[in-house]
């Protein structure tokens, strides 16, 4: 897939929260750094990849950084797809 489609496949899948699934690692990442979940949901919903996706070979996955203004903050959130799976893993959230 190319960066765009990437893009719409992240937004289309995230209006439905069923299809996104926070980790332990992104919850404690998240209570850390002070971001709210509305914050990461507005990052998948609007956000643009500006760096080249990663595979992660160890899982099977695509990890791609979603890059968003919000809240008064520049937040980013790496999501984890993958073509068995249509639910969008959250890796970890960080402020850039």
């Amino acid at each position: 897939m190319s960066r765009n489609q990437l893009e719409e496949y992240i937004r289309s899948e995230s209006l439905d929260s069923r299809n996104v699934f926070f980790t332990t690692h992104v919850k404690q990442q998240m209570k850390t750094r002070h971001i709210t979940m509305a914050c990461v949901l507005s990052t998948l919903k609007l956000g643009r990849i500006k760096r080249t996706p990663e595979p992660n070979t160890m899982h099977g996955t695509l990890e791609c950084r979603m890059e968003h203004f919000s809240a008064g903050h520049n937040v980013a959130v790496i999501v984890a797809i993958s073509d068995d799976d249509p639910t969008l893993i959250l890796v970890t959230a960080m402020y850039t």
